[in-house]
């Protein structure tokens, strides 16, 4: 999935997360991490919420987190996910997603 951010946006990013090539079952987790570079993580369940109906996790991102990231670059994406049993897992292949610059860096 190719993910495109222009520094200053601000909404929640829609990330589905795969174990083994199948959808991870929510309600086995018992938490979740997102990093995005060293810019940023937040948890699941409390900042990341979670839509049944259509499997995804959502990352919410603020105009202010946005414009930390590179101008023109790229941030990493990376998922740890504790599960009900207690073993930690981490997702293999991370996204990379492209940061595209903003003329403006004022917070509307």
């Amino acid at each position: 999935m190719a993910i495109r951010i222009k520094q200053g946006d601000q909404y929640s990013l829609p990330i589905t997360v795969s174990l083994n090539g199948e959808p991870l079952d929510a309600g086995e987790v018992d938490s979740a991490e997102f990093t995005l570079g060293g810019y940023m993580r937040k948890l699941y369940p409390g900042e990341v919420s979670y839509s049944a109906s259509d499997g995804c996790f959502y990352l919410p991102l603020t105009q202010e987190e946005t414009f930390a990231f590179p101008a023109n670059g790229s941030v990493t994406l990376d998922i740890r996910v504790k599960f009900l049993g207690g073993d930690v897992i981490g997702v293999q292949r991370m996204e990379s997603i492209a940061v595209a610059d903003a003329s403006s860096e004022v917070i509307l």
